[in-house]
């Protein structure tokens, strides 16, 4: 990595608070994450050290300068942001450390061996912003803290939480459509294979019964073999013409159908990347949401969703994805292809569905995702990811298509104020403004906008 010039200093935007009492942040990293939480920062009133990308010196001079009230060290790859640790603690042993890590169990060694550390992530930070309005158009933001889930509900400059509805168990149901209507080639090549296989084997045998006279024994030894293409049934040579013409095309047929059962349970043996037809794997048909990108915040709404008891189904275009080997460990059903694609979205049942959730990294696709639901479903509700304010305002204002939320801006001043020693637990979004919850419950309105505004 190569090193950037010494530290660059800025002064704040806002000129609120004394600056006698300001606090001095050094921020590690590049991105417009970063570059969020540096904004965030200076409209709360702090100095802002800025390293791009720094080397040891860099670290070493910018913290012996003195009045270092905290380093946050905000990157969007794990390894990137041990490696700057590392190079800070190696410095200094006391600043507060605030670091953004995805993996939860390198997260949580990094907060056991290093002192005075806070980790956290983008993903944490925005999924409860934006599961409440994937669930209900009411919530503004999910809490799973307590013994139960609740919805955060805007009430005026205050939410109020409201239980999440269990939903009606609908087993048999769920079991038939999981089983009738999968959502996979392959799933419905076993299925259905298996299907006209028993379907070809019973007509055998009953045939057998009334057309050879033979004893059900016999006739089920017989037509085994016809179904495996072994041998037909010896008694079939002494019955009339047309019953030896419909056992040999029962036979071919029998080929065909084993031919598509065979290819479909080879594709689910070697192939991690499906849905299951049944278990916690099985897509849903009723009352879910639909996922699109399984990212580092699509796989953290897919797991709150289901922390709240609502069905999901993930869809990520990228089958070398990492993160498709932890979703199957996790048990999400998860489809391989493009959620802009209409033809895969008309598979989502999304007239029975709650809504689509937008969330890959890359905005233009999330808008692109959200039009391909709006075609199939009119109504459907959607929540979109941007990461940039501009394309935020311009969907908001030219296309509303849905609920925009600027992650960045909301995981920004979050990460502000723990930076700054704020004790916030979560943000919520209220309007286009974001506001901290401190730990009393208690909503505290930050200096950023979080562009957070829905569409007709």
């Amino acid at each position: 990595m190569a090193a950037a010039p010494g530290p660059v200093r800025s002064e704040p935007m806002s000129a609120a608070g004394d600056k006698a009492s300001q606090r001095t942040v050094v921020v590690i990293g590049e991105g417009d994450l970063t570059e969020e939480t540096v904004r965030a920062l200076e409209a709360l009133g702090a100095r802002v050290c800025r390293l791009r990308e720094p080397n040891e010196d860099d670290v070493r001079e910018a913290l012996d300068a003195g009045g270092v009230d905290s380093v946050a060290v905000v990157a969007g790859e794990d390894p990137i942001v041990l490696r700057m640790a590392l190079m800070v603690r190696a410095v200094s042993d006391d600043v507060p450390l605030l670091l953004t890590i995805f993996d939860p169990t390198m997260a949580a060694e990094m907060e056991h061996e290093l002192p005075n550390t806070h980790v956290t992530s983008l993903a944490d930070i925005v999924a409860p912003s934006l599961a409440g309005p994937c669930i209900d158009e009411r919530f503004t933001a999910v809490s799973v803290d307590g013994d139960r889930p609740v919805g955060l509900v805007e009430d005026g400059d205050d939410v109020s939480e409201e239980p999440i509805p269990p939903l009606k168990p609908r087993r048999p149901e769920a079991f038939l459509r999981a089983l009738f209507t999968p959502y996979d080639t392959s799933a419905g090549l076993l299925l259905f294979g298996a299907i006209a296989l028993v379907a070809v084997f019973l007509l055998e045998v009953v045939t057998a019964v009334f057309v050879l006279d033979q004893n059900i024994i016999d006739a089920i030894y017989g037509s085994a073999k016809t179904l495996v293409t072994v041998d037909p049934n010896p008694e079939i040579a002494k019955g009339p013409g047309w019953y030896k013409l419909f056992t040999s095309a029962t036979m071919i047929v029998a080929l065909g159908f084993a031919a598509g059962f065979t290819a479909g349970l080879v594709n689910r043996v070697i192939d991690r990347r499906l849905t299951g037809l049944v278990g916690r794997r099985a897509g849903p048909r009723r009352d879910h949401v639909v996922v699109v990108g399984l990212g580092q915040v699509g796989l953290r709404l897919c797991l709150m969703l289901r922390a709240c008891g609502i069905p999901v189904i993930a869809v990520e275009r990228d089958e070398h994805s990492e993160l498709l080997g932890l979703a199957k460990e996790l048990g999400l059903p998860v489809l391989v292809g493009r959620g802009s694609d209409p033809s895969l979205m008309d598979r989502m049942s999304l007239p029975k569905a709650r809504s689509v959730a937008a969330v890959t990294a890359d905005d233009l696709e999330n808008i692109a995702v959200a039009m391909a639901a709006r075609k199939v479903h009119r109504e459907i509700r959607v929540v979109l990811r941007v990461g940039d304010g501009e394309v935020a305002n311009e969907t908001r204002s030219l296309l509303p298509l849905g609920l925009v939320r600027d992650v960045h801006r909301i995981a920004a001043a979050l990460l502000a104020a723990v930076a700054v020693g704020e004790e916030a637990e979560s943000v919520v979004c209220l309007g286009d403004d974001a506001h901290l919850r401190l730990p009393d419950g208690r909503l505290k309105r930050t200096e950023l906008d979080t562009l957070a505004g829905s569409g007709g």
